[in-house]
């Protein structure tokens, strides 16, 4: 999936950004939210899929990715990593890349990545999706790191994508959804003309441009709102869209 947007059409909502930011992080850290557990487990969700992206292409074979992430999230959750977290320490994807490392420089005085997640906690993740979208990576030079943002920036488009279709759905407008994501989804070379969409759905082509700006719409809005949820202040969320389609270039 490509980037809908490019920087300077989705930075033009850079105003809209909400002075109360971080909400997930925040939730997931404080012990006496009640709910915590939900914030928690949204954030792994957010984030396994890239660290796991980040250990494979740092050399270490299937099964020891595996373990590595198990474990690693376990002690997260465990150890409450989260309590380090600060709120003017930088970007919360810093913070954990940084502890997946030292977790990593660490395993050869510890047992926990021996047995998946430290024989305590083990977590579900869908490895065997994950092994398929690597192979899907062409071949380079890049660095885990670069692989991690990459990951990072494919899985908000997506998940946005998601809450999209569910809006559309849930609305009774689902066949609306599939016949107009192309133009928000794909480059513009790749997007059906007006007049083919016009043919295949019977609605004016006036009405095709009106339904399409504002699902393009909505969904940078989503885009915007899930950064706003891992980012403390406007320029952290500035500097997220910059990073966003550095990550796609």
């Amino acid at each position: 999936m490509g980037a809908p947007y490019d920087e300077t059409e989705i930075g033009g909502a850079q105003r809209e950004f909400l002075p109360t930011l971080w909400t997930v992080v925040l939730r997931a850290k404080d012990a006496s939210a009640p709910d915590r557990r939900e914030a928690l487990e949204r954030l792994i969700q957010v984030y396994w899929k890239p660290l796991y992206f980040y250990i494979r292409k740092s050399g270490h074979d299937v099964e020891k990715a595996k373990d590595i992430i198990q474990a690693f999230f376990a002690e997260f959750l465990e150890k409450d990593f989260l309590k380090y977290v600060e709120r003017d320490r930088g970007k919360f994807r810093t913070f954990l890349v940084t502890a997946l490392k030292h977790y990593v420089a660490d395993l050869h005085d510890r047992a926990q990545a021996q047995k998946r997640g430290g024989g305590k906690v083990v977590l579900s993740f869908n490895f065997a999706q994950a092994e398929t979208e690597i192979r899907r990576e062409p071949s380079t030079e890049e660095t885990p790191d670069r692989i991690f943002q990459r990951q990072w920036a494919l899985g908000l488009f997506k998940r946005a994508l998601q809450t999209l279709r569910r809006e559309f759905s849930d609305n009774g407008r689902l066949d609306e959804f599939d016949a107009l994501k192309a133009y928000f989804t794909a480059g513009p070379e790749h997007a059906p003309s007006y007049a083919d969409t016009t043919k295949a759905s019977g609605i004016s082509e006036s009405d095709v441009r009106t339904k399409i700006n504002r699902a393009r719409r909505r969904y940078r809005e989503i885009i915007l709102e899930e950064i706003r949820a891992y980012t403390e202040t406007d320029d952290d969320a500035r500097e997220e869209l910059r990073e966003l389609f550095s990550a796609l270039a």
